[in-house]
């Protein structure tokens, strides 16, 4: 049973809540009231009045928007149009809000729904499931990063395994599905699916840090019934499963927790996997051998990858490993897949990963065709070949040993993302430069390890298994410290970029005003020129930035809404380098809109 809470607004500040049970199922031939214009053909086509997915575009993925009423010109005189407080807060705010003619649905942690007026930011809906406390306690993921709309539904994933479907126009449940065994595998849904057609809905399971099975999953969004299963630690492929030593891939974790982007030209959507379980092995220089002393030996497919799916069967296309038998937790999960085109039409997959290296492959066959290192300061590889297709030198921490590894377990890029902007044809990116002490514990656990248990636990339920020690600290003869970089993202080629001290944690988002936004750590909102990066405007929103930055138009007036609120482990990390700046950081949350006068 769930609490359905429909909120009915005709005042100011004085709500009226009204609550009415809902079943837990409503039904495989449930229908939403109204498909308004969230109609799939709507969504692929996304109107630049609205912000239809996760980064915009669902087959691009560019995070950018060609409105251009505010601009180079008069950015200076942005003003706050509306503040939203959800109240409750938990981990602060990660997610991104989308906006479909006029009305905005974002989620809060760890699993709720708000449906706003994008224009005024009053409140329609919220939708509030009830959920098992102790499965929600548990879990490292019990928090949302966004939710999926179209065909006139909101989709959700919740941290407890459930799938639902809520009419957009009412909040009231059209199906609800369990997809996972969060009380026996601890793992949910914490990432915004991806609504590829009428008949297909796509959504990763997360959990690398417990000893299970990852798994995408093609659901039907009509019920939410499952029609295909990508397993991402290899089950039923031979070739997969030769890279594993023994069973160690029925618990090699691997859970995929952001969205995708779908290459409709290849009948394909592109996704990234999560790390092996556990997140450091004991095998040092060996864990690339099947055969080796470890919990999980071989190269470990498909974890830390890349993964271009078929839409109609789900079955692999192609894969590009990110970190092979990924000693550093440089999973592939955090997403971000633009779709460019080359100088010669040809179709280009790009992808900053979490291993500092910007990565840009052929579309169609995975080929790479560039790879190249973002973050300044890693020192895990010295580069990849492509000639041989093969990571060089890479850097094998051993047991027991406190070994610098650059980046830190939070990556060089983290999963909020960058942006594309066509008309100045640059791709902008936070790259974070920092490092982590790593010590991984030997074979039988020890006492030192930060998260998690010190052997492989899965009854009575998964228990998160890290096996290290791992604490940020500073790059070599610098202090931590982010850069906003502006390149061709194929060439890498660079034309600008901005330090910052504190690194910062929001998406990015670039405008047809030539604008590009940022949110920092400590409050700022900031209006870059997107040509040359020199700073236009700020604005303190009083708390950290942890998610997107959006842009659409109500009745002819163009907003740049804000996601506000400091929380994230990112975030907590970030913090605890600069706790000497950002005093009395506390979680917060917010959704804060600006507009022109």
């Amino acid at each position: 049973m769930e609490r359905q809470c429909e909120v009915t607004l005709r005042g100011s500040l004085q709500r009226s809540l009204q609550v009415a049970a809902s079943v837990a199922l409503m039904g495989a031939f449930a229908t939403p009231a109204a498909l308004a214009d969230s109609s799939i053909e709507n969504i692929r086509h996304c109107s630049d009045s609205n912000w239809c997915y996760y980064d915009r575009d669902q087959s691009r993925g560019w995070r950018h928007s060609a409105l251009g009423q505010i601009d180079t010109e008069n950015v200076s005189s942005l003003r706050p149009a509306w503040i939203f407080q959800p109240g409750e807060v938990r981990q602060g705010l990660h997610g991104t809000p989308i906006v479909i003619d006029g009305d905005m649905y974002f989620s809060t942690n760890p699993s709720t729904v708000w449906k706003l007026d994008a224009g005024t930011g009053e409140r329609e809906w919220v939708y509030i499931p009830e959920m098992d406390p102790a499965v929600i306690s548990r879990s490292f993921f019990s928090h949302t990063r966004g939710l999926t709309v179209g065909e006139g539904r909101v989709y959700m994933g919740r941290a407890d395994g459930h799938i639902v479907a809520l009419d957009e126009r009412t909040g009231d449940v059209l199906w609800d599905v369990q997809i996972v065994d969060s009380a026996k595998e601890t793992a949910g849904f914490s990432g915004a699916g991806i609504l590829v057609s009428a008949d297909l809905f796509v959504l990763p399971q997360n959990g690398g840090e417990y000893p299970i099975e990852g798994k995408i999953f093609g659901i039907d969004p009509s019920n939410g019934s499952i029609k295909w299963t990508f397993h991402t630690t290899g089950r039923d492929d031979p070739h997969a499963l030769a890279t594993w030593g023994g069973d160690s891939w029925k618990y090699g974790g691997g859970g995929a927790w952001q969205p995708g982007t779908v290459d409709y030209a290849n009948n394909q959507i592109i996704m990234g996997t999560g790390n092996p379980n556990p997140d450091y092995d004991y095998c040092g220089s060996d864990c690339r051998d099947p055969n080796a002393d470890a919990h999980r030996p071989g190269d470990n497919l498909y974890t830390s990858s890349t993964v271009a799916l078929d839409l109609d069967t789900g079955k692999l296309n192609w894969y590009f490993q990110e970190a092979p038998s990924d000693p550093y937790d440089y999973d592939s999960s955090p997403g971000e897949f633009l779709v460019l085109e080359d100088d010669n039409g040809r179709g280009v997959i790009f992808h900053p990963g979490k291993n500092g290296f910007n990565h840009a492959w052929d579309a169609k066959t995975g080929q790479p065709i560039n790879v190249y290192a973002s973050q300044n300061t890693q020192n895990w590889t010295t580069g990849y070949n492509l000639e041989t297709g093969q990571w060089e030198n890479m850097l094998w921490p051993k047991a027991g040993e406190k070994t610098l590894v650059c980046p830190a377990i939070d990556g060089g890029h983290s999963w909020n993302h960058g942006t594309y902007s066509p008309d100045t044809g640059l791709f902008y990116r936070t790259v974070q430069e920092w490092c982590m002490w790593l010590t991984v514990a030997p074979k039988g656990g020890a006492d030192y390890i930060t998260a998690g248990s010190g052997e492989r636990v899965t009854e009575p339920f998964a228990q998160a298994f890290m096996a290290a020690e791992w604490i940020g600290t500073d790059p070599p003869g610098e202090s931590s410290h982010g850069r906003i970089t502006a390149r061709d993202p194929i060439s890498g080629d660079m034309a600008w970029e901005r330090r910052y001290d504190i690194i910062p944690h929001s998406a990015l988002l670039s405008t047809g005003g030539g604008l590009l936004f940022n949110g920092t750590m400590d409050g700022w909102l900031e209006a870059i020129d997107a040509e040359n990066g020199s700073l236009l405007w700020k604005f303190n929103n009083g708390s950290a930035h942890n998610g997107g930055i959006i842009s659409y138009d109500v009745a002819g007036k163009q907003y740049i809404t804000v996601v506000s609120g400091q929380g994230s482990y990112v975030g907590y990390a970030v913090n605890a380098l600069n706790s000497d700046k950002l005093i009395n950081m506390k979680d917060s949350a917010a959704v804060i809109a600006f507009t022109l006068p």
